[in-house]
């Protein structure tokens, strides 16, 4: 099984920061690789999405379980088919000047000989994409949160 970890300091509240990235339209702005996500089911577990990628070229399907392990401090995603197997916990930290935002990833390709083949390239292309990720997240919280704080009042 392969692991990544990666941290930004986004200045935003941890309060924003959270709301933000626990809502699936925005994971569709700030996710390179993701096309497209539906909701399948609400429970009291969590709530099971569709997501669809775009990966190394190949289009892929599977279905995540993402959880809010403690309100404004971790969330949690599962993804167990046979594509892939993940784990990605988000933990929320406040800072001084914001929030610091860390993930740990824990993933593997599916079985097959040609997907364990390719788990070295899978490897780095997932690092790549959660940096990117991160980066673009942190761009955009950071530009709406100046816009809705620091809105000019009309006379």
């Amino acid at each position: 099984m392969a692991s990544f970890d990666h941290e930004i300091e986004i200045e935003a509240p941890i309060e924003y920061v959270f709301e933000w990235r626990t809502s699936p339209e925005n994971w569709l702005r700030s996710t390179p690789g993701l096309i497209d996500y539906e909701v399948i089911e609400e429970t009291d577990d969590g709530t099971m999405h569709r997501l669809t990628f775009k990966m190394l070229g190949k289009t892929i399907t599977s279905d995540e379980l993402f959880t809010v392990h403690a309100e404004n401090y971790r969330t949690v995603s599962v993804i167990d088919d046979e594509t892939m197997t993940a784990e990605m916990v988000f933990d929320y930290t406040e800072t001084d000047s914001g929030t610091n935002l860390h993930v740990h990833g824990d993933f593997e390709t599916g079985g097959s000989l040609f997907q364990r083949a390719l788990q070295p390239v899978f490897k780095r292309y997932m690092k790549r994409q959660i940096r990117n990720t991160m980066t673009t997240m942190k761009d955009v919280i950071e530009a709406e949160y100046a816009l809705e704080e620091h809105e000019p009042v009309e006379a």
